[in-house]
């Protein structure tokens, strides 16, 4: 029904549309328009470089025309129009005791003028906000899928009223209404499907590559891509409160916050700023020349150090959302690089946090003829859970889904939220008349059987008091005001938190802990499974925050990995926090630094190993640009490079300090075990 509709919907619109149109003619005039509107939007967007660009050119031209004092007048220009602004920066975080690399290149303007080298100095002008638009140009390919994702966000999506199929603005939908997706579109809003099915890629919000099959009664996330059906959703929230809203919500905040991305140069600015203003004193005090000075601060100026860390950072940002991991800011994954100690909440975290039914303990003391078989007993209360919304019921039901069990339909149902649930259910299974024709089904804790008035076996009680003290859940099942089983339910570990930690060891983690406000018997079973260093149970949040304070006055650079409510001031106060968004982005998610989206929970693991590899990249780049400019500062010292030579160098050496950064793009995430 679904795709017929739609097919005649595009039927009618090819109809419409199948005249075809002819193209205007592309005139002469149209073509010069376009240039002009791209070179005017280059020139908005980088309008000091490319005016200090434009004078040298003409000082080169004014000087093969002889016109010396007239190129001499133009170099001045880009001296005195990229120098001041340069100057004030400098000056205003002198102020606020911010000592700045650009000190140096302050430093060599200002001698250049004093000097009358007016090409060195225009050289370095042009030199620095080059470097800036080469920066900016980097920084915009680098956060490319950071851009991609905030624009491919849905604007309309489609309903049908009255037989016809609408496009409707996305910020419309509610909860409860039914929208159409198309092959090749994105989910506009999570839902559950209502009709058809497809296969969906989910690469764009947890990293997995591989389509997953959806199919009717299946929930679907907002960012999801239908790739070959047409599926009918129902809509479960707005389309702001939907996954896809939220993630989108995480990407503009990381890329409105402003980063200290240049804090890493400027742990080596004053030791260098010192060593070059030293060189350049001693050759000029030696030689007596004040160009040799000179040449040393030109060839000092301060680019592969500035370039160096925000390229590489906004690329390893880049590379981190293809792979389902929001980083916020770019200080974050300098810290990601840089963390000793890795810190894990237990629910949710290190386990599914979503109770399974792991077993059914039938009673051995029945009064039936033919004792009720596990599948029997599911069958009953599965089919009575599925009208309540509890978790523990969800659990039940999922797990009667998971046998392929048959659920029937039931009648006089109750809730007592919290306790229990209880109806009737008719016997559909002729071939057992030992079962009565009608049952009733009661399914709760000891609580609700008490208020039925359900006596409870002794042993079975044993039995429930003993998996509590396991962190285990039960539910009493009755039938016809007869206890027959016990089911058992709990929080089961993620099956890869076993290579966790050995990965993060490898990454250069020497210690792991796990705080929980669980027992201590079920904290060393998760514990011990994910080979945790040190376990540390029953804590509050606050005491988790004191752990993690504790750890960071001891030297230690902790990194808090958790996903729920209760988790937020830890991961505020770690060095780095990282929330699970894969329940929800919801208080986790805003007071931590990074956002892991995959449900893999090593994701902690590539989030560590790509901080390291970045960082690692980015002090490659100051090194190199650090060595190749005190090597050029020596034969600048002896005066074997003129100021206006040095400049070209210089530029050189930030060519080559940006690619280096580049490499960042060309990291390779390992595969999960």
């Amino acid at each position: 029904m679904t795709h017929n509709k739609v097919a005649q919907k595009q039927v009618s619109s090819s109809k419409n549309n199948h005249a075809p149109q002819p193209e205007p003619p592309q005139s002469e005039k149209t073509t010069q328009s376009f240039w002009y509107a791209r070179y005017w939007s280059q020139f908005k967007r980088y309008p000091l470089p490319t005016v200090a660009l434009l004078l040298l050119i003409v000082s080169g031209l004014l000087w093969l025309g002889q016109r010396s004092d007239l190129a001499n007048w133009s170099l001045l220009a880009i001296i005195i129009l990229g120098g001041i602004p340069l100057l004030w920066e400098t000056i205003k975080r002198l102020w606020h005791r911010e000592f700045s690399i650009d000190v140096i290149a302050v430093i060599a303007i200002i001698g250049s003028l004093w000097l009358g080298e007016y090409l060195a100095g225009a050289i370095v002008v042009l030199m620095m906000s080059g470097g800036e638009a080469l920066e900016a140009y980097a920084l915009r390919r680098a956060s490319s899928s950071l851009s991609a994702l905030a624009e491919r966000a849905p604007r309309t999506t489609h309903i049908w009223q009255d037989q016809q199929l609408l496009d409707i603005p996305v910020e419309t939908v509610q909860p409860g209404m039914v929208v159409v997706v198309k092959p090749g579109e994105l989910v506009p809003v999570d839902g559950v499907i209502v009709q058809g099915a497809s296969n969906v890629s989910q690469a764009d919000l947890t990293g997995e590559p591989m389509p997953v099959r959806k199919v009717t009664g299946m929930g679907l996330l907002s960012g999801s891509v239908n790739l070959d059906g047409i599926l009918e959703v129902r809509a479960s929230k707005p389309s702001a409160d939907s996954k896809y809203a939220q993630i989108v919500r995480l990407v503009t905040e990381a890329q409105q916050q402003k980063a200290p991305i240049h804090r890493l140069a400027d742990r080596y600015s004053i030791v260098f700023t010192f060593l070059a203003i030293s060189l350049a004193t001693a050759a000029w005090i030696l030689s007596g020349n004040q160009v040799y000075a000179l040449a040393v601060l030109v060839v000092a100026t301060p680019c592969p150090l500035i370039l160096a860390t925000p390229i590489a950072i906004m690329s390893g940002i880049n590379i981190a959302a293809r792979n389902g991991i929001i980083v916020k800011s770019g200080a974050a994954i300098e810290q990601l690089g840089e963390v000793t100690v890795a810190v894990f909440d237990k629910t949710g975290t290190l386990t599914l946090g979503m109770p399974k039914v792991s077993s059914i303990l039938v009673a051995t003391d029945s009064q039936q003829q033919r004792p009720y078989t596990e599948e029997e007993i599911l069958h009953y209360a599965a089919s009575v859970e599925q009208l309540s919304t509890h978790i523990l019921a969800t659990a039940v039901v999922n797990a009667g889904q998971e046998r392929h069990i048959a659920l029937s339909s039931t009648n006089d149902f109750e809730e007592t939220f919290g306790k229990g649930v209880c109806a009737t259910i008719s016997n559909t299974q002729p071939e057992h008349p030992a079962h009565p024709e009608n049952i009733k089904v009661a399914v709760g804790n000891r609580t609700f059987m008490g208020m039925l008035h359900i006596p409870l076996p002794a042993y079975l009680l044993e039995e429930r008091e003993r998996r509590r003290a396991l962190g285990q859940i039960c539910s009493f099942v009755a039938l016809n005001g007869t206890i027959e089983a016990l089911i058992i339910m709990e929080d089961i570990p993620r099956p890869e938190i076993r290579h966790l930690c050995p990965t993060l060891k490898r990454e250069g983690i020497t210690q792991t802990i796990l705080l929980t406000g669980d027992s201590e018997t079920v904290a060393q079973q998760v514990g011990k499974l994910a080979n945790i260093d040190r376990v540390v149970a029953r804590c509050l949040p606050e005491d988790k925050v004191h752990v993690i304070q504790d750890l960071e006055t001891a030297g230690h650079k902790v990194l808090m990995v958790g996903d729920g409510i209760n988790d937020a001031p830890a991961l505020a106060t770690a060095t780095v926090g990282m929330a699970l968004g894969t329940q929800g982005l919801t208080a986790a998610a805003s007071a931590a630094d990074t956002v892991l989206l995959s449900s893999n929970i090593l994701g902690v693991s590539t989030a560590v190993f790509l901080g390291r590899r970045v960082m690692r990249i980015a002090k490659q780049g100051i090194w190199i640009g650090m060595g190749l400019s005190s090597v050029a500062m020596v034969f600048a010292a002896f005066g074997y490079i003129p100021p206006a030579v040095g400049a070209i160098l210089q530029e050189g050496i930030d060519v080559l300090v940006i690619f280096n950064a580049l490499r960042v793009s060309a990291i390779h995430i390992k595969k999960d075990p």
